[in-house]
C-alpha cells in the first residue's frame, strides 16, 4: 500500500470510529435508560431499517464493483447517475410509505431512516468512486455530529419528551438534512452529458443482473443477523426477552458496522487489484488473508471483554445476557471468516 493511500485510510479509519463512537455513546444511553417495552418495541425500528436494504436489490454493491473496475470515464459517470437516481426512487418510496404508516411511530421512523440510508450509500458511492475522501469522512462525521447535537439539544430543551421520540427524532433529522444536503453536491459533480435513456436502459440492467448473486448473498446475511429477533417479535416472547436480544444486538452492531465500514473503504482498491492488473500472488494473498483473520480474531475477543466490562459497570451482568453477546458476535463475525 502506498503511503497516500495508508494515510487516507488512517484517516477513514479515524473519521468512521470518531462516527461510531458518537453514535456508539447515544445508542448506549438509550439502551440503558429505555425501558423494557421500549426496547422491545423499538426492536421494530431496527429490523425495518435493516430490511430496507432489500429494495435495493443489491444494486449499490454493483455500482461499487462496476465502478471501480471500469476504465471507461464515462460509463463511470452513468454508473454514479444510475446510482444516485436509483436511490432516489428507493427513498421515496419508503418516505411516502412512512407517511402512511405514521400511526405507528416505531414502523414509521424504521422507513423513513431506511430511506435516508439509501441516499446516504449513493454519496458514499460516488465519494469513493470519484475519490473525494475527504468528503466521504464529512459525510459520516457531519451526520453523527447533527445526531449527538440535536439529541443533546432535545434532551436539554425538552426532557419531558419520552426518550424514544427524542432519539428516533434526531436520528432522522441528523440524518436527513446532512445526507439530502451532501446529495444535490453529488448531483452536480456529475458531468452535463445526458446519455441516451436505451443506454441507461441497459447499463441499469447490467448492473443489475450481474449484482443478483451479491443481492442474494447480502439478503441471507440480513436474515440470518436478524432471523432471531424476527422469531421472537413473531412469537410474541415476553418482553424481558425481547429487551435483552434488542439491547445485545445494539452492541454488537456497534462492532459489525464498525467492521463493515472500513472493509467498504478498501473494496473499491481490493477490486480494482485483483480485476487482472497488478493482482497479488497467490502466496501473497493467503499471507494476507492469514493476517487478515488473525487480527479479526483478536478484534472480536477484544469486544467480548470490553463488553462485559461495560455490563458490570452498569449492573446489567448476566450468564444469560453474555451468551447472547457471545452467540450474536459469533454470527456477525463468520460472514468477515467467509471472505
Amino acid at each position: 500500500m502506498s503511503v497516500g493511500n495508508r494515510a487516507g485510510a488512517i484517516k477513514y479509519v479515524l473519521a468512521t470510529y470518531s462516527e461510531f463512537s458518537l453514535v456508539a455513546l447515544l445508542t448506549l444511553f438509550f439502551t440503558n435508560f429505555a425501558s423494557q417495552q421500549v426496547l422491545a418495541d423499538s426492536s421494530i425500528t431496527f429490523i425495518v431499517i435493516s430490511y430496507s436494504t432489500f429494495l435495493a436489490l443489491g444494486f449499490h454493491n454493483g455500482a461499487i464493483r462496476d465502478g471501480a473496475i471500469c476504465v471507461d470515464g464515462e460509463e463511470k459517470e452513468n454508473i454514479l447517475r444510475l446510482e444516485l437516481y436509483f436511490s432516489a426512487f428507493i427513498a421515496v418510496l419508503l418516505v411516502l410509505s412512512a407517511i402512511i404508516a405514521r400511526n405507528n411511530f416505531y414502523l414509521m421512523v424504521g422507513l423513513f431512516i431506511g430511506g435516508i440510508n439509501h441516499l446516504k450509500t449513493s454519496c458514499q458511492t460516488v465519494f469513493r468512486l470519484k475519490g473525494m475522501e475527504n468528503l466521504l469522512n464529512t459525510l459520516n462525521m457531519a451526520w453523527a455530529s447533527v445526531f449527538f447535537v440535536s439529541f443533546s439539544v432535545l434532551t436539554w430543551l425538552k426532557g419531558d419528551m419520552a426518550l424514544e421520540v427524542r432519539f428516533f427524532s434526531a436520528w432522522a433529522g441528523a440524518a436527513s438534512l446532512v445526507v439530502c444536503a451532501l446529495y444535490m453536491f453529488c448531483l452536480f459533480t456529475l458531468s452535463n452529458i445526458r446519455p441516451s435513456p436505451v443506454l441507461m436502459r441497459e447499463l441499469f440492467f447490467k448492473i443489475l443482473s450481474s449484482s443478483k448473486y451479491l443481492f442474494l448473498m447480502a439478503s441471507g446475511l440480513v436474515v440470518v443477523l436478524t432471523s432471531d429477533r424476527l422469531v421472537l417479535n413473531a412469537l410474541d416472547a415476553a418482553e424481558k426477552i425481547r429487551a435483552d436480544f434488542q439491547y445485545v444486538d445494539v452492541l454488537t452492531n456497534i462492532y459489525f458496522l464498525g467492521m463493515t465500514s472500513v472493509l467498504y473503504y478498501f473494496t473499491p482498491g481490493l477490486l480494482s487489484r485483483f480485476s487482472g492488473k497488478g493482482g497479488e500472488h497467490q502466496d501473497e494473498f493467503k499471507s494476507m488473508a492469514s493476517k487478515y483473520m488473525t487480527c479479526l480474531f483478536g478484534v472480536a475477543l477484544a469486544f467480548v471483554l470490553a463488553i462485559t466490562v461495560f455490563l458490570l459497570f452498569f449492573h446489567r451482568f448476566s450468564w444469560g445476557l453474555l451468551g447472547i453477546l457471545v452467540s450474536m458476535l459469533a454470527v456477525k463475525t463468520m460472514p468477515w471468516y467467509s471472505l
